[in-house]
């Protein structure tokens, strides 16, 4: 992927910035409250204190991203919210700098966004008295996360700089969520301590919503609820310090509509990985041995899966994702750009597999699979962010079914894999869109992961199994 680099700082919003630093006192810290211990761990580790992060919607930047009615399947969007205004979901943060090194930390923001141009930023800065201190603040590139080519669709991530930041610094970042991320949010961090987080759905003014839910996987147990049943906006409330955690260890909420069941999901939820694994010719000998697609003959099809995922395993590397979390089986590459880089995400493997098997005439189909350790699957809560791998489900010339996941090595004598029995997944029966009208086509991503079908079903199949 190419990177976008911003050469130009952008001096008009880093005047605001400073602007609005001298305009406003510096919040109130009580950081007495919370533990010497836990303290000095985040001293002398990250050096950067979340004193306060929160999420919640209001009429800021311009409405640089209204897309949440999208997500949420309401087809006319705020009228269906009852608001007088479009509000959008926000981030403020504010950062304590503890140590040196947690300056150098707190200098860089990332934000995700799907719109090519930045989206709109505060920051304020003041010293350890209070004092605001002037600071300039500019992007230092952009970078596609996925190679969908839709305007509007795939998620960028831009990262800015903060000069210059110094122990005992309070910084104050405010921002826009985009996209998919404004129906997450995780109230710890893998790079920071958190004192306090917070995660607010809807805004005052909007009329309460009974369809929507949302659900929590916390291990820590420290999110609660803090508005009362029934009453709107939802408010959620970290309720102990975290020191910095492992990414699927962080405490996480989502938003979604409350659905009937497993079924009701659109189908649409597996159409991009569809239109990727259908994009482009994946044949010839820089890319994928023609012997692997060509048509199967009567009972080889049990050898011709065990050939495709031996060279699966052996010829494209997988790599590691750090993106957003609903991106966690999301494919980010089509298979011909899997094939020709011999490399991608967990999620492209998968597509890759996907076409060279339907090539073949094999009839592959997708399925997502919670394989998560940790983190129980909760089948009363109708939300497809609760996989986190995109699997490929084909028969044999027996009827039996073989599984390839990424990252799970193929034994074809142990089908399905011993680690996967018992454990949930959504499979794609069937799909009405065919092979020749399904690919080579830009279908936005954007508003097709978490909604529900309610008054008109999609001809589209999806079934909940447990794996046996």
């Amino acid at each position: 992927m190419t990177a976008h680099r911003w050469i130009t700082p952008l001096l008009a919003l880093a005047v605001l910035g400073c602007a609005a630093s001298c305009a406003r006192r510096m919040p109130e810290l009580d950081l007495g409250r919370l533990d010497p211990t836990f303290m000095k761990l985040c001293t002398d580790g990250p050096g950067v204190l979340v004193v306060r992060d929160e999420r919640y919607e209001d009429i800021w930047g311009g409405g640089y991203d209204k897309t949440k009615w999208l997500l949420l399947g309401e087809d006319r969007g705020q009228d269906v919210l009852g608001a007088p205004t479009t509000s959008m979901a926000l981030r403020r943060r504010l950062l304590k700098v503890l140590s040196p090194i947690g300056a150098k930390a707190a200098s860089t923001f990332e934000v995700v966004h799907y719109r090519e141009d930045l989206p709109p930023y505060e920051v304020r800065v003041w010293m350890a008295d209070g004092t605001p201190r002037p600071v300039r603040v500019h992007p230092v590139e952009t970078l596609p996360l996925a190679e969908w080519g839709c305007e509007f669709s795939y998620p960028r991530r831009t990262t800015f700089r903060i000069a210059t930041l110094e122990a005992g610094d309070v910084v104050e970042i405010l921002h826009p969520l985009c996209g998919p991320d404004q129906l997450e949010w995780n109230f710890g961090s893998s790079s920071f301590c958190v004192a306090s987080s917070s995660c607010q759905l809807g805004h005052p003014d909007d009329t309460y919503r009974l369809d929507l839910h949302a659900f929590i996987l916390d291990a820590s147990g420290g999110v609660q609820r803090s508005s009362a049943a029934g009453a709107y906006p939802m408010r959620f409330e970290l309720t102990k310090a975290l020191p910095p955690l492992s990414a699927d260890r962080v405490p996480r909420l989502r938003f979604a509509q409350r659905c009937p069941g497993w079924s009701h999901l659109r189908g649409r939820i597996f159409q991009t990985a569809l239109w990727l694994a259908r994009h482009d010719a994946i044949q010839g000998r820089r890319l994928v041995n023609p012997h692997l697609a060509s048509p199967v003959a009567a009972g080889e099809r049990a050898r011709r899966i065990r050939t495709v995922a031996d060279w699966l395993q052996r010829a494209v590397k997988i790599e590691e994702w750090a993106g957003p979390g609903w991106m966690r089986w999301m494919p980010r590459q089509t298979a011909h750009q899997t094939a020709k880089r011999r490399a991608g995400d967990a999620g492209s493997q998968s597509v890759l597999a996907f076409r060279i098997l339907e090539d073949a005439g094999l009839a592959p189909r997708f399925a997502l699979v919670h394989t998560h350790p940790r983190n129980p699957f909760l089948t009363e809560q109708v939300d497809v962010s609760q996989f986190d791998a995109l699997a490929v489900l084909v028969e044999d010339d027996e009827g039996r079914s073989h599984w390839l996941v990424p990252g799970l090595a193929y034994k074809p004598e142990e089908q399905p894999p011993a680690s996967l029995r018992g454990r949930q997944a959504l499979v794609l029966e069937r799909w009405w869109i065919e092979r020749q009208t399904g690919g080579g086509r830009c279908r936005p991503e954007i508003e097709l992961p978490w909604s529900c079908q309610l008054q008109t079903p999609e001809p589209v199949e999806l079934k909940l199994v447990e794996i046996r």
